[in-house]
């Protein structure tokens, strides 16, 4: 249901109407004392609109506060505090956040910004798909801003299936949320496809910054968008990428276990099978008895904070994400990742170009691992661990280095599993485990022998793209000596970014989108904004 503001006019007929005299004088000419509605009593007066205000030393304080990196809502509870509560406090927590919010945009220098904004215009005549966006308060203050270079954008269009995003990092002096768009290469490296920075967490905030994303990504949605656990940005994601898998970070929920969950001498048993649940589960129904056993376990039927997280089980548990392409990740720490390294680039004192230039270099820096890599990846041939193993020389041969190291550990994993054929179907085939602590573990693959189609009950290669242990198992055992070239995906080879920069037919393509992408336009914009009203 749409939200409606409650309305306070009730047709009171109360008032006072005065008069004034050419002498100054004023005189009552009508009063009406009775009102249609009950009065505000003593305690409540703060409430109203008329008696709300800030003092001078209130400001002093929130304004200290804040810039010491206290929330707005401490820094609030604090002041009410010292007053014996918010009814002598004359203003409300939303008061003292308007105010908070007013006064950092007040912060944000007007040369600081100019500098931005010019120092982006170059970017852009130099690399015609740079893009940028920008956000202004009614009074035309730089409130957020956004920005991509070409190279982000040829990186996501090849991986962008899978998207870490982070906002737990500030990198200048006027505190705005760094927010990072953070993708895996075939290398196995981070890749920055974007950079936003932020006033706020707001869902207005938070919709102008997917939204602008998606639009210079030509409506090019991530399969899966991994994020921490926050109610606002869960929403935003449901509202504007409405075709991505959005995943929460299991251990940022782990960490919270213990200091959620009390079970007492069972606590042990309880987080293994809670750990269970988060990973280990090949299916919705294993989980679900793995769950409820938890529960009976430990007792913790009203346990609240797993009765929401059961809610949103299908956000955080791999056994509801086995049809969505993840890439076998599970937090987002390769996100944080990318925060520590920005932290010695950017300080708190940093300016916004500061903030910008400290990005490019690492960004320069990280194409530079990747250009290392690559160059071993061509120059250094592969040496298999069996050499007359033809799926590890054919993978030597396919996939990056990172790659190929996968590769020989999955090859490892056959020594442990047995294969029986189905009775009733001659293209079923039983997996067990031989691992002394799961012998009851069974994986159900299916192998069409005319197509070399493959499918196992564990869905790993849809999750990461490589066929599992026990598809090459049974490949094995049906004397398929060879992955089907179908099992091997594009994005893990050594030669995608090869393709993707010596296509000149791509790039010419890239470069036209970029002109009808709408960043020239704002550019035009922000060059009509420096040349006249500019931006205070």
């Amino acid at each position: 249901m749409k939200y409606r503001k409650a309305g306070t006019r009730t047709g009171c007929q109360a008032m006072v109407r005065y008069a004034i005299d050419l002498d100054g004088n004023w005189t009552i000419k009508k009063f009406v004392e009775s009102h249609n509605h009950p009065l505000a009593e003593s305690d409540d007066k703060h409430l109203l609109r008329s008696s709300q205000k800030i003092s001078e030393l209130n400001a002093n304080l929130l304004r200290l506060m804040t810039s010491s990196g206290i929330r707005a809502a401490d820094a609030f509870n604090f002041l009410a505090t010292e007053v014996d509560g918010v009814e002598n406090l004359e203003c409300t927590k939303q008061d003292a956040y308007n105010f908070i919010q007013r006064d950092k945009r007040s912060r944000i220098e007007q040369d600081d910004v100019n500098s931005l904004l010019q120092l982006f215009m170059e970017r852009q005549n130099e690399n015609s798909i740079f893009a940028w966006d920008f956000q202004s308060d009614d009074e035309g203050r730089l409130t957020s801003f956004f920005l991509s270079d070409g190279s982000c954008s040829l990186d996501y269009d090849f991986f962008g299936d899978v998207i870490i995003f982070d906002t737990s990092y500030r990198l200048n002096k006027y505190n705005l949320c760094c927010a990072t768009f953070v993708g895996i290469n075939h290398h196995q490296q981070n890749v920055l496809f974007r950079v936003g920075f932020l006033f706020d967490e707001t869902i207005e905030s938070f919709k102008w910054l997917f939204k602008t994303f998606i639009h210079i990504m030509d409506d090019k949605h991530p399969i899966t968008m991994f994020t921490d656990q926050d109610q606002t940005m869960a929403r935003v994601i449901a509202d504007c990428l409405p075709f991505t898998r959005h995943r929460l970070c299991q251990r940022h929920i782990y960490k919270k276990f213990s200091s959620k969950v009390h079970c007492g001498v069972t606590y042990k048993s309880v987080n293994n099978l809670f750990y269970k649940c988060m990973s280990k589960c090949d299916s919705e129904d294993e989980f679900e008895v793995t769950w409820a056993l938890m529960i009976e376990q430990g007792k913790l039927h009203n346990n609240m904070w797993l009765d929401a997280l059961y809610r949103i089980r299908h956000n955080w548990s791999t056994a509801f994400n086995k049809e969505f392409f993840g890439m076998g990740i599970l937090s987002t720490q390769r996100s944080e990742s990318t925060n520590s390294v920005c932290h010695g680039a950017s300080k708190p004192t940093s300016s916004l170009t500061d903030c910008f230039l400290g990005l490019e270099n690492i960004m320069k820096a990280w194409r530079r691992n990747e250009k290392d890599e690559v160059f071993k990846s061509f120059q250094n041939v592969i040496t298999p661990t069996v050499k007359t193993n033809p799926v590890l020389r054919q993978a030597a041969t396919y996939c990056t280095r990172k790659l190929y190291s996968m590769f020989e550990e999955l090859l490892h994993g056959l020594c442990g599993l047995t294969v029986n054929s189905s009775v009733e179907s001659p293209s079923e085939f039983y997996v067990r485990g031989l691992d002394n602590q799961d012998t009851s573990r069974v994986w159900l693959v299916i192998f069409d022998r005319l197509n070399c189609d493959i499918t196992c009950s564990c869905k790993k290669f849809k999750m990461t793209g490589l066929l599992c242990s026990h598809c090459l198992h049974v490949l094995n055992a049906n004397n398929i000596a060879k992955i089907p070239e179908k099992y091997l995906l594009f994005r893990w080879s050594a030669k995608a970014k090869k393709y993707i920069y010596n296509s000149f037919g791509y790039k010419h393509m890239k470069n036209s989108r970029a002109q009808m992408s709408g960043t020239t336009s704002r550019g035009i914009i922000f060059r009509h904004m420096l040349k006249s009203l500019s931006i205070n």
